[in-house]
């Protein structure tokens, strides 16, 4: 199971040596310190009903002088802060005071259970991004972008959103066309890459076909082409027919662009004044969506007490998914898995990253949501959870990005996911073996390894995984090269896929 790490995985994932760098892409500066002391009241200002239920039952579990009173408390407690968050939630705009966006994107409600070193840490963390382009955001952020609409909710049910009067089934269309348009955009800048390829082939082939020599016996007349020149000829045809397809297919990517525009507009121009942000009730439905993300991030033995105190608050940057560190992992996985977020659309390849939310949670692992939108499947983005104090941050993104590796090739899949692609392979194996427990999670635990372990050359997985993995999850050729010279089986791999090139297959 991912709860039972490999200590050689952990002393891998381990970096307690030094700290993620201030900015990887994206991060701002630190916001200027909040006032502990009118911290607490600032979070409970214009409170709701559970306010003064949950500061009372606050109060009982940080000072009760029995142990096992504090544990009864703050079980009770955890129920009231959910309530108290909820309410947050309801009321959360542009203007909500910071130390109230504090509480929900790390679960600080009383600044001072941290001890000194612990807030100077979270009040050094980068408040605000430069870069808002990035799909990744904390629970506060996250809540607001679907507060304004520009996300939709992750729970819609579609046939009751048409009924409603908030024109949610509105805002889904609308999400789904901005969505092919970003797929359709790829595909444009996907050809456009092409094309300059053939145009610089071709520039080349020109410059060759223009060459001369003069020839001395007839007072140096420039000699006739060459037969070489003559091949170069039917060479510049073919390119010039390719780049005139290539053209019909630019000319096509436009024309679906501007129709895809031209709908959105007309789409936006049908939302009224009063749907422009959403109602509580869906603001409520996300907020439940994600404290079930946040459960599944725990698990049912993790720690659920969801207010940062200090016995549990990290002491380290390392140990907190912050939007640099999370980041910066990402960019290290994808170096190894350069296929994960990849989707095929049109015949084109389409990087297509999913939204990762930081979940303020005590949690191992990250889960994927949702790999992405059914009636939307080639072009919208997945969602996955990332717990925001895990003991390893590459670790919990490799489980949620195994999970989505995992839902994605099974929704393609569909009923043959048994049978087809990395589900089936990975299902014959798991069978065959005769092996117990859940087959996604196993899934997971060796994607983890493949992607640490073999990574490195430490032959850690059953020779049939291996296998599995080197086809379906490749690593760039520069390591696989490298690896076939690390011994028996990475060897008999490279050449499987050296005659696999010159067949249909292995």
């Amino acid at each position: 199971m991912v709860d039972e790490l490999d200590p050689e995985i952990a002393a891998l994932l381990e970096d307690t040596g030094e700290e993620a760098p201030a900015d990887t892409g994206g991060g701002g500066g630190a916001a200027p310190p909040v006032n502990v002391s009118n911290y607490l009241k600032k979070v409970i200002e214009n409170g709701n009903n559970y306010t003064n239920k949950m500061l009372e039952q606050l109060d009982k579990a940080m000072n009760a002088p029995l142990k096992e009173d504090k544990t009864l408390y703050r079980q009770r407690l955890i129920a009231s802060y959910w309530n108290f968050a909820q309410g947050l939630v309801e009321n959360i705009s542009r203007k909500t005071a910071r130390e109230k966006l504090m509480c929900l994107r790390y679960g600080i409600v009383d600044i001072n259970l941290l001890n000194p070193h612990q807030r100077q840490l979270f009040q050094s963390l980068p408040w605000e991004r430069s870069n808002r382009s990035l799909p990744i955001y904390y629970m506060d952020e996250w809540i607001m972008e679907i507060s304004t609409g520009n996300i939709k909710a992750s729970m819609v049910d579609e046939i009751k959103a048409k009924k409603s009067g908030n024109q949610d089934a509105l805002q889904m269309k609308i999400a789904g066309k901005q969505d092919a348009r970003m797929a359709e955009i790829n595909i444009l800048k996907g050809k456009a890459g092409e094309r300059d390829l053939i145009e610089k082939s071709l520039v080349s082939e020109v410059n060759t076909l223009a060459q001369h020599y003069g020839l001395e016996e007839y007072d140096n007349t420039p000699d006739a082409y060459t037969r070489a020149q003559k091949d170069m000829m039917s060479k510049i045809v073919d390119d010039i027919r390719r780049l005139k397809n290539l053209d019909d297919d630019m000319q096509k990517s436009l024309r679906e662009l501007r129709n895809i525009d031209s709908q959105i507009q007309d789409m936006e121009g049908r939302v009224t004044d009063s749907s422009s942000v959403v109602d509580n009730k869906v603001l409520v439905d996300e907020f439940n969506s994600v404290r079930q993300m946040i459960k599944m991030c725990i698990g049912p033995r993790g720690n659920h007490f969801p207010i940062l105190i200090s016995d549990y608050a990290p002491s380290e940057k390392n140990f907190v998914s912050t939007f640099e560190n999370v980041l910066k992992e990402l960019q290290e996985i994808e170096k190894r898995d350069a296929g994960v977020f990849v989707r095929r659309y049109k015949g084109q390849d389409n990087r297509i990253v999913p939204y990762f939310i930081l979940v303020p949670a005590f949690g191992e692992r990250g889960i994927c949501w949702e790999p992405f939108d059914t009636r939307q499947r080639a072009t919208s983005r997945g969602r996955i959870a990332i717990p925001l104090y895990p003991r390893f941050v590459r670790l919990a993104l490799l489980c949620a990005l195994g999970d989505l590796r995992w839902q994605v090739a099974k929704e393609y899949a569909s009923y043959r996911w048994m049978e087809e692609g990395i589900t089936g392979k990975y299902y014959n194996y798991f069978t065959e073996n005769k092996l117990k427990g859940n087959i996604k999670d196993e899934f997971i635990n060796d994607y983890i390894i493949w992607i640490t372990q073999e990574w490195e050359g430490r032959q850690k997985l059953h020779k049939d995984v291996r296998m599995i993995f080197w086809r379906f999850v490749p690593f760039p050729q520069s390591k696989k090269e490298e690896l076939k010279n690390r011994g028996f089986y990475y060897d008999d791999l490279y050449k499987r896929d050296v005659r696999r090139s010159m067949s249909d297959g292995y």
